[in-house]
């Protein structure tokens, strides 16, 4: 089923977006296992409200045996607790929290065997998760959003299809302009191919200066850099009466426009 948008159009729409969009989910941190396992107030009492670093003085080598036996021990603790807590997020569906802990659990040891595996499988699910498909008229130019995105949040789009690509314009010895990327051909693109635009978007839901176009094709994965308005479209210079639609998927870290 193609799921249909009402959205403005990339020429107009910059004085009808009016707020931002807030994400559903929990965005843990690495530090959530801590916060987790000990919380803060359990541990602020061991540093009192001393300012001044008590005077350094060389432990005895039995003292400091000891002292490492304890490092490795609340060490190899905090990688049991986090990883089974880890664990746990993962049967509860929630895919993020277990992600972050697991990338905290590789930062404090990243020798521990299969926990790359375990995050590569999880980022996989993750990227996959959400879909939704919908139909590039590629006579339409960039058209209308197709979704909002977060920055530092992967998605995935997948594309399928063929159209007309039909140029009935006179162009001069110089070929046709690229210098705006929103009206006019791409550079580096190739002619027709399926490319993505990002139009950053503030905190207040304001637009910003857009983002370079993203070759696309017939798949791409982006992280985007900012906050933001996803549209896709076909390289082709303005004007171009192509005819065809192409079909499109999105996965991932996206969320409907509106």
């Amino acid at each position: 089923m193609v799921r249909q948008f009402q959205c403005v159009t990339l020429e107009n729409w910059r004085s009808q977006v009016k707020r931002p969009f807030v994400f559903g989910g929990v965005f843990a941190s690495s530090l959530i296992a801590i916060a987790v396992l000990v919380g803060p107030n359990s541990i602020s009492h061991l540093f009192g409200q001393s300012k001044k670093a008590r005077p350094t003085k060389t432990p005895s080598v039995a003292a400091m045996r000891a002292l490492e036996l304890r490092e490795k021990k609340a060490r190899e603790q905090f990688l049991r607790d986090t990883a089974q807590l880890a664990k746990d997020y993962e049967e509860a569906g929630l895919l993020e929290k277990a992600k972050n802990l697991l990338e905290t659990v590789q930062r404090v040891d990243g020798s521990i065997a299969g926990v790359k595996e375990k995050l590569e499988t999880i980022e996989e699910t993750i990227l996959t998760a959400n879909p939704y498909q919908f139909q590039v008229d590629t006579a339409k130019g960039w058209g209308e959003p197709i979704a909002r995105v977060e920055k530092g949040k992967p998605f995935r789009i997948a594309a399928k299809g063929s159209y007309r690509f039909v140029l009935e314009q006179t162009v001069g010895p110089n070929g046709f302009p690229s210098e705006d990327p929103i009206r006019e051909m791409t550079k580096g693109i190739p002619s027709g191919a399926l490319m993505a635009i990002i139009i950053p978007l503030n905190d207040r839901g304001k637009p910003g200066k857009p983002g370079q176009p993203i070759e696309v094709g017939e798949g791409k994965e982006i992280t985007p850099k900012e906050n933001g308005l996803l549209f896709i479209g076909v390289n082709a210079p303005s004007g171009n009466k192509n005819l065809g639609k192409i079909d499109v998927q999105l996965s991932g870290y996206v969320a409907p426009p509106k």
